[in-house]
């Protein structure tokens, strides 16, 4: 939250730039942020793992336990791209939510 305690709407890029092939890294204040196009779902994730700060916007999305997840591309930990829970204990990540309007990514931060 910022000092009005609401949430910014930080403009990402184009939606057109994130694939489920390509996704993409921007930086707003000290973070990076990776944005995911999964199955057409646009999910956004604090880049660096919590474990040993490998990018997240290197890994894959997958299948797995019914669900899809972003893996790690270092230690496969495997994050869930609307909460950032962790499937291994100890070590969530930030998730925020993205919209898109007039073909335009937009993040939003606190």
């Amino acid at each position: 939250m910022n000092a009005t305690g609401m949430q910014n709407k930080v403009r990402a890029g184009s939606a057109a730039r994130v694939t489920p092939e390509t996704p993409m890294v921007f930086e707003w204040q000290d973070r990076q942020i990776a944005v995911f196009n999964i199955e057409g779902r646009f999910c956004a994730l604090d880049n660096l793992c919590p474990h040993k700060e490998a990018p997240l916007v290197d890994g894959k999305p997958v299948f797995e336990a019914g669900q899809m997840w972003v893996s790690c591309p270092w230690h496969r930990f495997l994050f869930d791209p609307a909460t950032g829970r962790c499937d291994r204990s100890g070590f969530d990540t930030r998730a925020y939510p993205v919209t898109i309007e007039a073909g335009e990514l937009y993040v939003w931060v606190c």
